[in-house]
């Protein structure tokens, strides 16, 4: 079989990188994916699961995820809705079967891997099937293999024979005839987890939360990205840029964030020394803040019957407890060996706009149909990398700044950018006219902030390195 694209990954940036090639050009494809289904990771997730943040910048270009919905009650009241795990595997699913495989342009194999040289590999089988690649070989799921997930990674602690200990997607499940439940994990999952206990009647004295590190998290109120909300939204970013720009150490930056309300934490008496991006809502962190048994004692190493043993201390418990384990770690930090994305014959689907993996892609696959100058797509595709610190997040928004940069001198590809609706900005724009002399007031800050934030950050982190 010959097509000219490989692409090694049906999840979520697969998907977003095949979308634009086919709008852009006649290329065939053959996509190829460990799972069962189009969807990567979303397949295995908790079912609690839902979007950090508005469904109106998610997905592929050429399909909205669904319709804005404000949410009238619960932790999101007031803001729009995220979309839950199985409106997401609907949407990629149905894209699959009805969209992208009826074009004939499409060969899809599900339950199978690459294996090298364009064979593919059935895990179901066993049987090979030999792909000649016309043009390059995709890698979208680089990334994602080099994490981890909730529902297969591999614990770092030990758990005794008799400890009931289950990741979140279990917890539906298992919660029942529990009275008592320990969450192990700081980030977003064990974030998610305290909040499914609490919204199904469980009494904040009943849980236990184990929480090595804090985190700053966005606050989000402020970064909707919708016209409802442009004030506060253009208002937030251009304090973000502002920080960026003027503060002079690391802490002075996340003072200024926290201060301008876009940065908040759970507990206002530690300061955090993390930043994944989470993103939660006001009424979510005073949620969050009822449960005052929070154990920072290093992480856990083992679980016995009666006894939870940390890095720094070791806690008497009753037993019967139900641990949910929330430790696994999504995002990777690339190495300096990691390859570029533009390499050779192969595309490597990294980031290039800070926690926009899918916009990312479409871009990348833009810049493949219709950029053909190596030099302006090197320019335009600067690593974002994950981060784990507020200061390797000073650097990698630098990058995305540079990146953001080249796309505008690149007339094509800024046209393109202008219209896709996987780019955030995009939505808060919607219906602005040239009578709005105040909003184009404000959006005319953005390119002398973005210069001072360009040129401060470096002094940022060299004072760090100090």
């Amino acid at each position: 079989m010959k097509v000219d694209y490989l692409i090694c990954g049906a999840g979520a940036t697969g998907l977003s990188f095949l979308d634009v090639i086919l709008s852009e050009t006649d290329a065939t494809v053959a996509i190829v994916d460990r799972r069962d289904a189009p969807g990567g990771h979303w397949n295995d997730a908790y079912p609690f699961v839902r979007l950090h943040q508005s469904s109106s910048f998610y997905g592929v270009c050429s399909r909205p995820l669904n319709t804005p919905r404000l949410a009238e009650g619960g932790f999101n009241a007031g803001l729009f809705e995220l979309s839950t795990k199985s409106e997401i595997l609907h949407y990629f699913h149905d894209l699959m079967e009805n969209t992208y495989l009826p074009t004939g342009r499409i060969t899809y194999f599900p339950m199978s891997e690459h294996v090298g040289d364009g064979q593919i590999r059935s895990l179901v089988t066993g049987k090979v099937t030999d792909i000649q690649i016309g043009k390059k070989l995709v890698n979208a799921g680089l990334w994602g293999d080099l994490g981890s997930i909730p529902s297969t990674h591999n614990r770092s602690f030990d758990v005794a024979t008799g400890v009931e200990c289950i990741p979140p997607n279990d917890l539906p499940q298992r919660a029942p005839g529990h009275d008592a439940f320990t969450v192990i994990g700081a980030g977003k999952t064990g974030m998610d987890a305290v909040i499914w206990l609490l919204d199904r009647g469980v009494e904040p004295a009943n849980i236990t939360w184990v929480r090595p590190n804090d985190y700053w998290l966005f606050h989000r109120e402020k970064i909707m990205n919708h016209p409802d909300f442009f004030d506060t939204a253009i208002d937030s970013f251009q304090a973000e840029l502002a920080a960026f720009g003027t503060a002079s150490t690391v802490t002075e930056y996340c003072e200024q964030m926290e201060k301008s309300g876009m940065w908040h934490r759970i507990d206002p008496e530690v300061w955090p020394t993390k930043f994944h991006a989470a993103v939660c809502s006001n009424t979510e962190i005073e949620a969050l803040r009822q449960v005052t048994d929070v154990l920072r004692a290093g992480h856990v190493t083992r679980i016995e019957p009666d006894r939870l043993v940390l890095q720094d201390a070791e806690v008497d418990v009753a037993p019967g407890r139900l641990y949910i384990d929330c430790t696994a770690r999504a995002g990777t930090i690339l190495g300096p060996d990691a390859p570029p994305i533009f390499d050779g014959d192969t595309i490597n689907l990294f980031m290039v706009r800070l926690f926009q993996p899918l916009f990312s892609a479409a871009l990348i696959a833009f810049l493949e149909a219709r950029v053909a100058d190596d030099q302006v797509r090197k320019a335009c595709t600067h690593l974002v990398n994950f981060h784990d610190t507020p200061a390797q997040y000073l650097a990698e928004a630098r990058n995305g700044m540079l990146n953001q940069g080249a796309w505008t001198q690149v007339p094509e590809l800024k046209a393109w950018i202008d219209k896709c609706r996987l780019y955030g900005m995009n939505h808060l724009l919607v219906g602005l006219t040239a009578r709005d002399s105040e909003k184009l007031k404000k959006l005319s800050r953005f390119a002398p902030l973005s210069k001072a934030a360009v040129e401060n950050i470096p002094r940022i982190l060299e004072h760090e390195r100090a």
